[in-house]
């Protein structure tokens, strides 16, 4: 632990901080690494609530047991088959079941259960691009924001508890994007809003709706920046880029983070892919900051992985 030391401070004060001004806090991933999650959920003093996609770290799936065994009320959330991988949870889902840890898995509701939030005593909640993966800490671009506004942690954490209970559930916070139930309409707005520009984070692009958007943005005259590792097949390519978007290849972190800003005024970042599936399909959550100091990181981040 020793190694998250000078961290795991700087997380410390900025918590403190905002507190008194509801102030959200960035996560920048893999710069910060899991000390700043290690350090919550240590420090959580009556309730841990996760749901994630992927889980493999065993340190974080140790702290959640130790958290546990120190009385505090403990739930997680994970999806059991991932795309692909089906059985990369078979671990942290015998080590929970070991250990005691409450564990749910999604019914038929959602076609995954792809969302990431961690939250602590129903009063702060980190809204996450990653899963709880070794490969995020490490190789991936990523972020989370650390939240404490008291409406949209209290909405995140009925939404858990609905879903816990798989129940239906109705949201309404205009700031937190909620896939199956209004994503599609809300990252359609948030695109149409732009004037000037629009600076995008993706694993992938593939909704044609979502493309036709960003196509006609551009037209319009607003820059459209998209930064990704695997490029579109080449027909939605070529759609995009005839139509002006600028398409990047990251060659330095793999990009995992899925992140759209908008004219330096707000940026929506969570779990939200721009697929059918993720924003049709899915139980996920993305949130829409308009804090000027962490879009101001966001950008200049994304400039520079640009440039990597």
């Amino acid at each position: 632990m020793k190694k998250y030391t000078i961290k795991t401070t700087l997380f410390l004060l900025l918590y403190l901080i905002s507190l008194f001004c509801f102030a959200d806090t960035l996560i920048v991933e893999p710069d910060d690494g899991k000390g700043p999650l290690l350090t919550a959920i240590a420090q959580a003093k009556s309730s841990v609530a996760l749901a994630t996609y992927g889980f493999t770290d065993t340190h974080l799936m140790q702290a959640l047991a130790q958290a546990q065994n120190t009385g505090k009320n403990v739930r997680v959330l994970l999806e059991p088959h991932p795309y692909k991988i089906e059985d990369e949870n078979h671990q942290a889902i015998q080590f929970l079941q070991h250990a005691q840890v409450p564990l749910h898995m999604p019914g038929s509701q959602f076609h995954f259960l792809h969302q990431k939030t961690l939250v602590l005593d129903r009063n702060r909640t980190f809204v996450m691009t990653f899963n709880f993966t070794h490969s995020s800490f490490n190789r991936e671009r990523n972020f989370a924001l650390l939240i404490i506004d008291p409406a949209m942690v209290q909405e995140i954490q009925r939404v858990f508890d609905a879903d816990w209970e798989q129940k239906k559930v109705v949201v309404q916070q205009p700031n937190l994007v909620w896939s199956p139930d209004n994503s599609r309409k809300k990252i359609m707005a948030l695109i149409q809003q732009a004037q000037s520009e629009i600076k995008i984070y993706t694993q992938n692009i593939e909704d044609y709706e979502m493309i036709g958007a960003l196509a006609n943005a551009a037209r319009a005259h607003v820059k459209v920046q998209i930064l990704l590792s695997t490029a579109p097949i080449k027909k939605r390519l070529q759609y995009l880029t005839r139509a002006g978007v600028e398409v990047h290849l990251s060659h330095g972190s793999y990009i995992h983070a899925k992140v759209i800003m908008v004219d330096q005024k707000k940026a929506m970042l969570g779990s939200i892919n721009l697929t059918k599936t993720s924003l049709d399909e899915n139980r996920e959550l993305s949130v829409i900051t308009e804090d000027k100091k962490i879009i101001h990181q966001l950008s200049e981040l994304f400039d520079r992985d640009l440039l990597a």
